[in-house]
């Protein structure tokens, strides 16, 4: 496998994944809106903390990964996710309905919390992890045939992208705030809150009825 086609194909292939909107982008723009891109660094960091794994593991375990998240853990991981995600949702329209400062400490704030939300919007997404198990493995495949060095090559080449399109959204929610002010504060929290409540409905209705929404 030449290594210029590798970085090639990732390019062509990643943007299906990591440029997709989602749970984790819009969670990401409301955690923008109290730390601007730093926050979208450290979700996506979070994010990279347990991708990365992930796919080495996918490297070595397809077919039992796949039996796994086919079947009732499968179905775990979902409704586990869903409900983070409702919560999160909840959380940001009750703060819209408060009418919490931009600066004040709410459910938005804190660094921490955006590694962590980075990890668990990732770890919990079924269809991120069943991207990587379709779409995303044609690009194992590939950068195994070069062994150790293509896959740390076809990652390089993909994860830039998610540092690059999680700080763009989150300073974009920083930038929101400045323009729109409190009264603009408000009304985007309670619309990534909404937002974010349409996506985990729609992954319950994805995952067990066949049913999507988008």
């Amino acid at each position: 496998m030449n290594i210029y086609t590798l970085v090639i194909q990732t390019l062509m292939i990643s943007p299906s994944g990591a440029l997709s909107p989602g749970p984790l982008t819009f969670a990401t723009m409301a955690l923008g809106i109290n730390g601007g891109w730093r926050k979208g660094v450290y979700v996506a960091l979070g994010h990279t903390f347990f991708e990365l794994p992930y796919i080495a593991l996918i490297a070595f375990f397809m077919n039992i990964i796949r039996d796994i998240l086919s079947g009732s853990i499968g179905d775990l991981i979902t409704i586990a996710g869903v409900i983070i995600i409702l919560f999160f949702a909840l959380s940001l329209i009750k703060d819209s309905i408060k009418g919490s400062n931009p600066d004040a400490r709410n459910v938005i704030s804190g660094i921490g919390n955006a590694f962590v939300m980075g990890f668990l919007f990732t770890s919990l997404n079924v269809f991120f992890l069943l991207w990587w198990l379709s779409i995303g493995f044609s690009l194992i495949l590939l950068a195994l045939e070069a062994g150790f060095v293509g896959l740390l090559t076809m990652y390089l080449a993909h994860i830039w992208m998610d540092f690059l399109w999680l700080s763009l959204v989150a300073e974009a929610g920083k930038r929101g705030t400045v323009i729109f002010g409190r009264r603009g504060y408000r009304i985007m929290l309670a619309l990534f809150g909404i937002l974010l409540l349409f996506f985990g409905i729609n992954t319950v209705l994805k995952r067990f009825f066949s049913i999507s929404l988008l």
